[in-house]
């Protein structure tokens, strides 16, 4: 049987859905919606990648990539933005500079990840490639 990838899915919970649905049946996905939980889970299990929606935990994702960096320095960090809620895109390209700058590995702005299928292959294929 082949090793799945194990992803930390930081994530409001209708996020937790969409991404369950997309990367699930190629990665074991832990989703999780509250800061405290990351940081357990963290240090509970090995993972292999931190998926982390920039409105986790009431906007705690960037505490969540901060304690990341400072804890699991190696571990790929990927920011997205998933769902419907609407922001300028001037908002959505900050959002992606700040998450890079403070050491993401990528953002994705993926708004309509629950929109159809060849929405989830996109964002799978954005995901997958970072898990090392």
């Amino acid at each position: 049987m082949e090793h799945k990838p194990r992803i930390l899915a930081a994530v409001r919970p209708q996020g937790g859905v969409a991404v369950l649905r997309a990367l699930g049946e190629y990665a074991e996905v832990v989703p999780v919606y509250e800061y405290d939980d990351a940081v357990a889970a963290l240090r509970e299990s090995d993972v292999d990648l931190v998926l982390c929606g920039v409105f986790f935990d009431e906007t705690r994702a960037f505490d969540l990539l901060r304690f990341v960096r400072q804890e699991f320095a190696a571990l790929p960090f990927v920011a997205c933005r998933i769902g419907q809620r609407a922001v300028p895109p001037v908002m959505a390209e900050a959002m992606g500079i700040a998450a890079q700058s403070m050491g993401a590995v990528a953002f994705i702005d993926m708004p309509l990840l629950d929109a159809d299928s060849a929405t989830d292959t996109d964002f799978r294929s954005q995901v997958l490639r970072h898990i090392r």
